[in-house]
């Protein structure tokens, strides 16, 4: 079975952001997602399972991230 497409307002929800932020963020390519029928403005779409791939890219340990990805928008998986 395929895994549930998140909107902006739910994703916005688990991570405790406004849907508007989700979406500018993923404009900026900092949250992995995708437009619906592939064409500009269609719906945003996410996959839980790559936003926290994508958080965990960004895990902060002793002060120092681990990897290079640029202007991350969380330090840390949110809290379930």
């Amino acid at each position: 079975m395929s895994e549930r497409l998140l909107t902006a307002g739910e994703l916005g929800e688990i991570l405790g952001l406004s849907p508007s932020t989700v979406l500018d963020r993923f404009q900026r390519g900092d949250l992995p997602g995708f437009r619906l029928f592939g064409r500009k403005g269609g719906p945003v779409r996410f996959r839980l399972s790559e936003i926290e791939m994508a958080l965990e890219s960004w895990h902060v340990e002793g002060g120092h991230r681990r990897s290079g990805v640029s202007q991350p928008l969380l330090s840390a998986r949110p809290e379930e």
